[in-house]
């Protein structure tokens, strides 16, 4: 596996496959999907060419909301999913991945070998398929057939499947760990997100560290200014009935059992005789969890000062970020995300978890405070440490380490060098 190149001549042009199962805003607002999305944007400004390829969405203005702000280098093809009516439903999800997830990522690589063959669209030479997950397994059985020709990029992300909890879900998530390991045999390749990642890597995917490339999840400084307005955010912490509220926790995710909402309201509840008299704590974001914290909040005495606010769009979430006081993230197992990365863009201290890639982006006592997973007295110990600390300066020195790391003038650069590394021209 190559090393990271170094600076390199961008004058030869790059045509790229990028396999996502999953896009925004055409599916999701998760850490993947934006990903992908500002990936995709941040390549085709440096010149890539760019075929995507993603799964069909429910709703034709979605794809269309996507097509409509990519530029003229980036072609979209909707690749048809969901052969079992499963995934959208509670408790489908498991089954979802395990069998709508392999058999798309199959039609991907047909309908791929189609293009490449010139039965669509005339014939295309890509210089290389950068994929997400799961979604190239089926150009990694390709691959080791030799029924391809170009290199495979694989960007891991998550590893929820290899983290899953209970006897029952891990069992069920035995071929979809399979098929990710096919996918790093077969890449020439194998990005990881985070330095904190790499033993996660090696010990799932076989893969040492030293053959890891390391180029971080990154943010759109300049989009994430443009979106945020600070009036904005004060009129919906108006709407609220939080206009007071000083400190304001807040918290944005999909709430889903491993993101560990459900254990702020306890651990404000042990912290809240060392905050200022008028904290509030607001959560963005819809799941299936959103019953237990909703419990849970009732159950601490905190309905006066929780708000569950559910989904919202870009432009209030990024006024929201403006309007708080700190980013609170108590997940119990994450990949690299990018919520955490938003809010420390908006120059938000964060208190979080050790878990994932969260540890190279919250440095104890200079961008925030880090917690043991699912440890309910020691994120209450953070929050009570809150109160004692400069936040102000810390939220500073976060935004400083997202301009530096995690912005996409400096990622995309590491991406474009290392497609030239592995490029077929």
């Amino acid at each position: 596996m190559p090393a990271m190149p170094e600076h390199r001549n961008y004058e030869a042009p790059l045509r790229v496959a990028m396999v996502s199962r999953r896009v925004h805003p055409a599916h999701g607002p998760g850490g993947l999907e934006r990903h992908v999305f500002e990936l995709v944007r941040s390549l085709a400004a440096s010149g890539v060419e760019i075929d995507l390829f993603s799964e069909t969405p429910s709703d034709a203005q979605r794809a269309q909301a996507l097509s409509s702000v990519l530029p003229d280098n980036v072609v979209v093809h909707w690749v048809p999913g969901r052969w079992l009516p499963i995934g959208t439903r509670r408790g489908t999800v498991v089954l979802d991945r395990i069998t709508n997830y392999p058999a798309w990522s199959l039609r991907v690589s047909r309908w791929m070998s189609r293009l490449a063959m010139g039965a669509e669209d005339g014939p295309c030479a890509w210089s290389l398929a950068h994929v997400h997950g799961m979604a190239g397994w089926g150009l990694a059985r390709a691959a080791q057939r030799e029924r391809i020709h170009f290199p495979l990029l694989l960007t891991t992300q998550g590893f929820e499947e290899f983290r899953a909890p209970g006897v029952f879900k891990h069992l069920a998530y035995a071929p979809f760990r399979a098929c990710i390991r096919r996918v790093a045999a077969a890449s020439k390749a194998v990005v990881t997100t985070d330095v904190s990642l790499q033993p996660v890597v090696e010990k799932h995917l076989g893969i040492p560290p030293a053959e890891q490339i390391v180029i971080p999840n990154a943010v759109d400084l300049q989009e994430c200014e443009r979106l945020a307005s600070p009036e904005r955010g004060r009129e919906l912490l108006s709407e609220l009935g939080l206009s007071e509220a000083a400190p304001l926790f807040m918290s944005v995710g999909r709430v889903a059992p491993n993101k560990g909402f459900e254990l702020v309201p306890a651990a404000l509840a042990l912290a809240a005789g060392a905050l200022p008299d008028n904290w509030s704590w607001l959560l963005v974001g819809n799941g299936p969890a959103l019953p237990e914290v909703e419990s849970e909040i009732a159950a601490a005495g905190l309905a006066s000062r929780c708000r569950l606010v559910g989904s919202v769009s870009d432009r209030d979430l990024h006024s929201l970020y403006a309007v708080a006081d700190w980013f609170v993230h108590p997940t119990l197992y994450e990949g690299s995300s990018i919520v955490t990365l938003e809010a420390m863009a908006h120059g938000l201290p964060v208190l979080a978890t050790r878990s994932g890639g969260l540890p190279d982006k919250v440095i104890d006592g200079v961008t925030g405070r880090l917690v043991a997973p699912g440890n309910v007295e020691e994120l209450a110990q953070a929050l009570a440490w809150s109160a004692e600390v400069d936040g102000g300066s810390m939220g500073r020195a976060g935004q400083e380490l997202c301009k530096e790391q995690f912005s996409w003038s400096a990622v995309g650069r590491q991406y474009l060098d290392l497609y030239r590394e592995l490029a077929v021209l």
